[in-house]
This record gives C-alpha cells, structure tokens and sequence, in this order.
C-alpha cells in the first residue's frame, strides 16, 4: 500500500541510522552515496577538531554549550539524511551483500583503528588534552570530579607566570599527572612563614588559598605552613596547591623543570559531584584561574 514503509525499507533506515552512529557518513555509504558520505565524514573530523577548540576559548559557558551544540548538530543532521536516503528503494551500495557489509566493516575497523586514534593523538599530544580532577589538592578552584581541558599551545612562545594552573608529569614519577599553581619562576625567592607566602622577601597576597589546619609547624616535620626561603633555579618554576595544608606539591618534591609541563588548564567542561550524585552544573564552561 502507499504511504506505507516496507520491510526491507524499514530494514535499511534502520542499518542506516546505526551505522550513523558508529561513523558519520557511514549510513550514506551504505545507501550508495558513497562521496557524500566520505564528504560527511571529512567534515565531521574538521568539526570535532573545531568544536575542541571553541570548548577552550574565553567566553564561559558558551564555550562548551557552543562546542556541543557544533558537534551535536552535525551528528543529527547526518543522521537524519542517512535515514531520507535510505528511504528510497532506489539507494543501495549495489553490491554483493558479503561484499556490502565487508566493505562497511573495513571501514568501520581503519576508522577507529588507524584514522581516529591518530587525530586523537595528535589533538593529545600537540593541542587539547582532557583530564579529571581525582583529589582536593587544588581545593577550591578545582574540585574533585571536574572534568578540564589543558590547552597544550599555552607556552609555545612563552613560559609559565606567576598564578597560572598547570599540568605536568611529576618529576618523580612522570607515570603520574599533577595539576598545580605557579607561585614561583626562576629567580624568585620563595619562602612560607605560618601560612603565609612570601616572594622575594615581600608577602604575597593569595585570594585563592584555604588552609584546613592552622597549626604552626616546624620547617623540620612538615614544610606546610613553614618552609624556606629557597631559590627558584633559572628554567625551573616552584608550584603549589591551593588546598594548601593538603597538597602534595614542591615543597616536598623540589622544583619543576619546563620540560615537566604539559600545559595550562583552561576550561572545566563537566563537573560531577560523586559524594551528592549530581551535575554541578555552575561549573561546566568555568574558565580556570
């Protein structure tokens, strides 16, 4: 009857918006449109790569919600034009079905073998790199469970200053990955007396610090809220926690080196509050300072 879906169309736009989700531009292959699906896909890579470069930019929270919103809206525009032209009987990959589904398979498997993890790695390595805060050392400009972007490009012609939150491998072991803020650059003369920090002899105003014990301790026991005066060598950088009795950070490892550093954390893009079990929502775009 008109009007009315067959099965083997009901079939196809079926396989069509699946295969969609597996790769953008795959439900077209399979409906024959194969540039048009190749077409997608190249845009879809371009986007992505865009989107991850909007979520770091300075205009919280439209940053993430427009990063989202490019990505989210190409997907379903993929989708829904899969699904239109799988609609038509006339749209098929007219191929043997073995060599059909083999042809989608191989696909599917050099996309996420070969193409994506490169792009991803490059994206890692060079540009954009996400991480999830686990501990409290950085108490309260970052929380346990939020979820950040590190903007790798941030010291290409330039060194860290004073007050920035970096990521860096800790230099004793670089297995593992520490965020921190900057307090001193090579030159600088930095010393803590009962929880206050001086830089170069003067004392140093700190708006994003707590402290949770107030306990004056010898330099001897635990350098916390007594350590120093040190010097910061030249190319090194001297970095604490803002959770600042509870952070593990130079003054018990030493200083560290620029080749250390993985770059400058620009943006919260999601935020989970394991402990209540909900979305801090105030904090998704949050631009990190």
């Amino acid at each position: 009857m008109r009007g009315k879906l067959t099965k083997n169309k009901i079939l196809n736009i079926i396989l069509a918006a699946v295969l969609t989700f597996f790769m953008i531009g795959l439900g077209q292959i399979a409906s024959g449109k194969i540039k048009r699906g190749i077409v997608l896909y190249i845009l879809s890579l371009i986007l992505f790569i865009a989107a991850a470069f909007i979520a770091i930019q300075s205009f919280p929270p439209f940053n993430i919600i427009a990063a989202g919103l490019i990505f989210i809206s190409f997907f379903l525009f993929a989708l829904i034009d899969s699904i239109l032209i799988a609609k038509n009987p006339d749209n098929s990959l007219k191929l043997k079905p073995l060599i059909g589904y083999s042809l989608l398979a191989v696909i599917v498997i050099v996309n996420s073998s070969l193409v994506k993890p490169v792009i991803s790695k490059t994206i890692k390595e060079k540009y954009i790199q996400a991480f999830k805060i686990p501990t409290g050392s950085m108490i309260p400009s970052l929380l346990i469970g939020d979820h950040i972007l590190v903007n790798k490009q941030a010291y290409k012609n330039g060194s860290p200053k004073r007050g920035d939150i970096i990521v860096f491998d800790l230099p004793e072991d670089v297995s593992k990955t520490f965020a921190r803020r900057v307090i001193g650059v090579g030159g600088d003369v930095i010393e803590i007396k009962n929880n206050q920090l001086y830089i170069n002899n003067k004392e140093y105003t700190e708006h994003y610090v707590i402290y949770t014990d107030t306990k004056s301790r010898p330099r001897s026991s635990q350098p916390t809220n007594n350590y120093g005066p040190v010097s910061v060598p030249k190319g090194s950088f001297f970095v604490l926690g803002d959770n600042r009795n509870n952070s593990y950070d130079s003054r018990y490892w030493g200083f560290l080196a620029t080749d250390k550093i993985k770059g400058k954390i620009a943006t919260i893009y999601w935020s989970w509050d394991k402990e209540n079990k909900k979305v801090r929502w105030d904090r998704i775009g949050k631009l990190v300072n």
